[in-house]
């Protein structure tokens, strides 16, 4: 017999996430109209104010302030009926300073639903799609996406969790950064090591262009980019890391090998994965989710899309991730640091 209690708070589950997927357009208009830099600089406003502040019809922005209190990513004053946005809200939403953001997932989830037709064919042939040929917002938001975390963990974090790389690099090592998109982790590496030579590599040319572009500035002598695929990077490095990437790669077994064969006597590889549990039914939860659904769209298919086509998956697991580590020829392998989102392994011959 039916279990309408159980009918119940399963339309309660499906409400929310419909409701939250209804924002994604709108947190989008907000994103690239600037519309939350500009209430937070213009807070409290109402919103006949705002719309003439910022020169845009007053019945669609009332809307979009009214959908953003709903989801209370912004506050209403009914009193005063006025909008405004507190630093926080700021923060997580639109500061691309900050190392909160998170408006990129958003960008992601646009690329995702662009590409879905595409990957539905999938399905029945087998077949992959290149990362290059997926929805840019694909490409851009995981860029502003992982950026955060980078910007969190990398250096204070994930690098002293690893066997001397602090010291190599502070005196003056060799770092290479496969898969590096558009070079955010890369800038951080290369900025707080200057005596280092740090080279992102990357096989799609708009990200490393998009990286030469984000980088030109800042005066980073000690920075190069290559476009490559992890089996064909030219030089010798005393560290290669893979930030978020391997589980993208089609045959993840060679990439390591080939990292080995460029790594100096004693060299260090870095392996930077979404976190998942071995057990898969400890991965069913909000972090799962979101993982699961973003390798579904664009990491299996990007995977199937190469040679081998082995598609790990975003949520392959240390016990996968250490079997590929060692059929590639590396012997001593550790975990070095977890935290929620990510997990760190650290692979020696």
């Amino acid at each position: 017999m039916t279990d309408l209690q159980k009918i119940r708070e399963l339309q309660g589950k499906v409400m929310k996430d419909i409701a939250a997927g209804a924002l994604i357009p709108i947190m989008m208009i907000g994103d690239e109209l600037n519309l939350f830099e500009k209430l937070y600089k213009l807070s409290p406003i109402s919103s006949k104010d705002f719309s003439k502040k910022i020169e845009m019809d007053h019945r669609y922005i009332r809307e979009w302030l009214l959908a953003i209190s709903a989801s209370n990513y912004i506050n209403y004053n009914s009193k005063e009926q006025k909008f405004y946005m507190t630093e926080e809200q700021f923060s997580v939403l639109a500061d691309e300073e900050s190392s909160s953001l998170m408006i990129g997932g958003f960008e992601n989830l646009v690329g995702a639903v662009h590409n879905y037709k595409i990957i539905k064919e999938n399905f029945k042939n087998g077949q992959g799609t290149e990362w290059g040929s997926l929805h840019p917002c694909c490409l851009s938001g995981s860029a502003r996406f992982f950026k955060p975390a980078y910007s969190i963990f990398l250096i204070k974090k994930w690098l002293p969790s690893i066997d001397n790389a602090v010291e190599i690099l502070s005196k003056g090592g060799s770092f290479a950064d496969v898969g590096c998109g558009y070079g955010h982790s890369t800038e951080i590496i290369a900025k707080e090591f200057p005596k280092s030579e740090v080279v992102g590599i990357d096989p799609h040319e708009p990200s490393i262009q998009e990286a030469k572009k984000n980088s030109a500035s800042k005066g980073l002598n000690n920075l190069k980019y290559q476009v490559a695929s992890g089996e064909d990077y030219q030089g010798k490095f005393d560290i290669i890391s893979f930030f978020d990437c391997l589980h993208d790669m089609g045959d993840p077994v060679s990439t390591i090998e080939y990292a080995k064969s460029k790594l100096n006597t004693n060299g260090t590889l870095i392996l930077v994965e979404p976190y998942a549990d071995d057990e898969v039914s400890n991965n069913f939860n909000l972090v799962g989710q979101m993982y699961y659904s973003f390798s579904t769209i664009a990491c299996v298919p990007a995977s199937k899309s190469q040679k081998v086509g082995l598609a790990l998956g975003a949520q392959a697991g240390a016990k996968k991730l250490s079997k590929i580590l060692k059929e590639g020829g590396f012997d001593h392998i550790k975990v070095t640091y977890k935290t929620a989102t990510n997990m760190v392994i650290q692979a020696k011959v």
